[in-house]
Formats: structure tokens, sequence, C-alpha cells
């Protein structure tokens, strides 16, 4: 067993990246319907960049835990953020287990990481497993678009 001195952010996507509010912007500038499946639409310019701006701040390596992991591969997942306009790394995707909060506590495990932020914007099953100071909630319908929500998530995470 080992420490390891990485700093992670735990991401969700949908709630947190992709709300109803940005399906229905990207929508309107691209002048496209919203994608009939979640995980081809696009992300909120407003959270990508406030995104960015945590990694800028903390260092934070991210680990996908949304269920975009499961459509996807790591190099897709990768693609799609940078695509969207992020400009951090990407490492690792959480295993699928029971619940949300069991596969971050076994990424964490497993990799020996103690200094990390989980945000998402369904907490019940993390905080049963994660302990809640390190659990940021989003408001689905805005995500990451609360820059209260990015100084918290700094905050833990420096």
């Amino acid at each position: 067993y080992y420490i390891c001195i990485m700093t992670i952010l735990f991401l969700d996507i949908d709630g947190v990246l992709r709300t109803h509010k940005s399906d229905v912007e990207w929508s309107i500038i691209s002048g496209q319907p919203i994608p009939p499946i979640v995980f081809d639409r696009n992300f909120s310019t407003k959270s990508i960049s406030n995104l960015n701006e945590i990694i800028h701040f903390t260092g934070a390596k991210i680990v996908i835990s949304s269920t975009w992991r499961v459509q996807h591969t790591l190099e897709e997942l990768r693609n799609k953020f940078r695509k969207r306009g992020f400009r951090g790394e990407i490492i690792d995707k959480t295993n699928i287990l029971n619940d949300r909060g069991e596969e971050i506590q076994e990424w964490l495990d497993t990799h020996g990481v103690n200094k990390y932020a989980v945000v998402d914007d369904t907490i019940k099953d993390i905080i049963k497993h994660i302990n809640p100071n390190k659990v940021v909630q989003c408001d689905p319908t805005i995500g990451l678009e609360d820059y209260r929500l990015v100084e918290k998530l700094i905050d833990i995470l420096l």
C-alpha cells in the first residue's frame, strides 16, 4: 500500500457539466435539435471554464465517476472533453460496483490518494462511503456554472 501525492477530482457529467440549460443553449447556438442520446450532448461552456479554473489552481487530475464511463472508453472521454474545451488531464474512471460512493472508495483504496474531492448532483450514495466534507453537490439545473461550487472545490483540493 502506498500514498499517492496526486490530487484527484471525481467528476460526474450529467447535472455537473451537462445540464438541460446547456442542452438548450447548444441547440439554439448550433441550430440543431438536442441529440436524443444524452452521451452525445455538449457541456456548458461556463462549467468547462470553471472546471479548467479548478484544475489550474489545484493541479487536480480527473477521474470520471459519471455513467458516461460505461458508454465510453477513457480515450473517447478524453477526446470528448478536449473537443469541449477542457484543458486538464483525465487519468482514469471508476469501476462499476453497487453504487457511486463504493466505486469512488474502491478507487481511493486502490490508488492510495488522500487529496481529493467529489462533485456530483446526486450524493446520497456517495456520502454513505465518502467523507461528506470532500463531496460537493451541484444543482442539476445549472451544474458547475455556480461559482460558489468552484471556490468550495478549490478549498477542498488545496
